[in-house]
């Protein structure tokens, strides 16, 4: 899609669209505006005190998200690099600081004429949760998670071609497990975020991941955690996000 069939998608509503580069398609899908409840209880197991107060949060506007994690093969598409630790075109890409990250939507808004960005915090784990509220989108133990996630307990080291796993409620795949994902903010205090629409810090150096990982164990691949990554660091992907 170019930037004038992405306005005539918009103003139809379409569930699903998809971007279009070098032969390349990224798979998105519309997340209505809508009400979660943000963060982690303290009786939660593998709670984080980052999680918490648990805070209504509105989001006012719709939003499309990538349906799965950036591959290696789109990422390449893109940027022309490759700087995953594991290779495969349908795996996962890792390794990409917080600043590659905003470079590859830089560069994918270019090709494809329409902005594209990280989804922020909110927006990430509201459509994690997909109206869930339990430790995870597809239910509390960790045979919930095995169902979805690629995790340490059953990845084998490694990370696996997305889509393999059980999408949630609304159509997202491996949300949780398989790779980190960045988000475009930092919220330094749910306590004094904003219950409508939240916007966190956004800094060119770093921003918060989220999902956990197939490195990871089950209490890091919650709806609701949350890890720093600053440009030291590597290991973490990405999912793109469109704000119409």
């Amino acid at each position: 899609m170019n930037g004038a069939e992405w306005k005539q998608a918009i103003a139809r509503g379409d569930v699903r669209v998809e971007l279009t580069v070098k032969a390349v398609a990224i798979s998105l899908r519309r997340v209505k505006p809508g009400e979660f409840s943000m963060g982690s209880r303290a009786t939660e197991p593998g709670h984080d005190a980052n999680e918490s107060p648990v805070r209504p949060v509105r989001l006012t506007r719709p939003f499309y998200l990538g349906t799965y994690p950036i591959t290696q093969g789109q990422y390449s598409a893109v940027t022309g690099l490759k700087p995953s630790g594991f290779h495969g075109d349908d795996l996962p890409v890792d390794q990409v600081t917080y600043p590659a990250a905003i470079e590859f939507c830089r560069k994918l808004s270019e090709e494809a004429g329409v902005t594209v960005t990280l989804p922020t915090e909110a927006q990430w784990e509201f459509a994690c949760r997909a109206g869930t509220r339990t430790r995870f989108y597809s239910g509390d133990s960790d045979a919930d998670l095995a169902r979805v996630a690629w995790y340490e307990a059953n990845s084998g080291g490694s990370p696996h071609p997305v889509g393999q796993k059980e999408p949630n409620a609304w159509g997202f795949y491996d949300m949780l497990g398989n790779i980190w994902e960045l988000s475009l903010d930092h919220i330094r205090s749910y306590r004094e975020m904003s219950e409508t629409d939240p916007v966190g810090q956004i800094s060119p150096n770093w921003g918060q991941m989220r999902g956990g990982s197939y490195a990871y164990g089950s209490d890091s691949c919650r709806c609701a955690c949350r890890l720093v990554s600053n440009v030291k660091f590597g290991g973490s992907g990405l999912r793109i996000a469109i704000n119409p």
